[in-house]
């Protein structure tokens, strides 16, 4: 590969590129550490969180952290096996699978998330420090917070229409399909954000 200076031809590595490439994703990812104003805020909470009494179980229990962990990681894949799912018809995938049966996956999809939080709120209290300034944390927030107005966005917008798309075997319409691939995008960054956790703990 070549690239021009002043009129000069400079060869260029495919390593070169790729180095390019991964500062300029690290330099966007880590720009989410620098929000003073929010770090501000959260150095006030830390000791509140810190000596509530769910942290201080998690912290001296022998069993309590990895019965939480297990349960984080159930409601994950619940989540993901339901909504995922879903997504994937509304972007036209499994058309002889009707969308109505399809969204009956929704409720167990809900409970899966809301298991997800109660203990990712514990995991929080336990340890405060090593989330809240932690950059792969605060991308799961923006993930899951996108997910969230998607949500909101496809009950308020698209829903009704939908539900008058009664022909399983046509592709729903485009409004649907872009909640479907939002969604999608969201919840994959949502696991990866939390996979990468460790790797940015402060």
């Amino acid at each position: 590969m070549f690239a021009f200076d002043g009129g000069d031809v400079v060869p260029v590595s495919l390593f070169d590129v790729w180095t390019t490439i991964n500062q300029f994703i690290y330099d966007i990812w880590m720009s989410v550490m620098q929000w003073d104003w929010l770090n501000d805020h959260l150095r006030a909470v830390l000791n509140t969180l810190y000596y509530t009494p769910m942290g201080e179980f998690l912290r001296t229990s022998t069993w309590g952290w990895p019965l939480f962990e297990s349960l984080h990681f159930t409601g994950m894949s619940v989540l993901a096996g339901t909504i995922v799912m879903f997504d994937l018809r509304l972007l036209g995938f499994a058309r002889a699978v009707p969308v109505r049966a399809m969204h009956k996956l929704i409720p167990f999809g809900i409970g899966g998330f809301l298991v997800n939080m109660s203990t990712g709120i514990c995991f929080i209290c336990a340890t405060p420090d090593q989330y809240l300034f932690n950059a792969a944390f605060r991308w799961k927030v923006i993930f899951i917070t996108t997910a969230g107005l998607n949500v909101l966005f496809f009950y308020t917008r698209v829903f009704r229409r939908l539900e008058a798309f009664s022909d399983e075997h046509h592709t729903p319409p485009i409004a649907a399909r872009l909640v479907g691939g939002v969604s999608l995008f969201a919840w994959v960054g949502v696991m990866t954000a939390g996979r990468l956790l460790t790797f940015f703990r402060p």
